[in-house]
Order: structure tokens, then C-alpha cells, then sequence
């Protein structure tokens, strides 16, 4: 149910702003973690290296990205979030946290502690498993 409110938030910004679901993602990785190269944001959203670039490059077109150059070593170039692709995201997360305050604002506090003990023990045994697999 929270999901399904979410994808629609989701939907209508990118339609409202034309992107793709690669571009968002890369859009919160840059948010995250820039500035980074095109080789790092490659790695992170699983995209060949002229994938993402050509991702960036519609960014930066759209003014939502831009490109510096990297003082460590000048033949890079250096990604980053503009205010307005900022912006985008953001408004993306406050939907997301809209969702949520929307499908619990009507429950009782003690149906939310109970499920929230349930959920952390299930959280707990979850973890070593996969911990495991993230580092093998």
C-alpha cells in the first residue's frame, strides 16, 4: 500500500521532470556521495561507463547536474548534484515520508510499538545472514 503511493510520487516526477529511473537513482547517489567521476557513478547505479556518462551528460544539459574538474587529476571530471537537481530529490523524499506519516497517522500507538518490536527482532535475525553476503 505504501509502495504503491510512493511509485505514484515517484511517477509523477519523473514525468513531471522526464526522467528515467536510471537518472533519479544516479541522482541519489550523487546526492549521497558527490562529487564523484563518472567511473564511481557507473559502479554505483550498475551501468557500463558510456551509459552513465551519456546520463550525466542529460543532467547536466537539464542543468539538474554539473561537471568540475578534478583538482587530483585534471583529465577527470568531477559530478555533482545542481541546487535544482537537489531540489528534485528532495521533493522525491518528502513524498516518500509523506507516504508513510499518511498510512500510519491512523493506527494506535500500541499497534505501531508492537509491530515495531516484531520488525526488529525479524531485523535481527536478518542482519548476520546478510551481512555475510554483502562481504563475502
Amino acid at each position: 500500500m505504501i509502495s504503491s503511493r510512493v511509485m505514484r510520487g515517484m511517477q509523477d516526477e519523473l514525468l513531471e521532470w522526464d526522467l528515467s529511473f536510471s537518472q533519479i537513482t544516479a541522482m541519489h547517489q550523487l546526492r549521497a556521495r558527490a562529487p564523484m567521476t563518472v567511473t564511481q557513478l557507473s559502479e554505483l547505479t550498475r551501468l557500463s561507463v558510456p551509459a552513465a556518462s551519456h546520463l550525466v551528460e542529460r543532467l547536466v544539459k537539464r542543468g539538474l547536474a554539473q561537471r568540475t574538474e578534478n583538482p587530483e587529476n585534471r583529465r577527470e571530471k568531477l559530478v555533482d548534484l545542481t541546487d535544482a537537481g537537489r531540489d528534485i530529490v528532495g521533493r522525491m523524499d518528502s513524498e516518500f515520508v509523506r507516504a508513510y506519516v499518511t498510512a500510519f497517522q491512523g493506527l494506535h500507538l500500541d499497534t505501531v510499538q508492537a509491530a515495531t518490536h516484531h520488525l526488529q527482532r525479524v531485523l535481527d535475525e536478518l542482519e548476520p545472514i546478510y551481512s555475510c553476503q554483502e562481504h563475502p
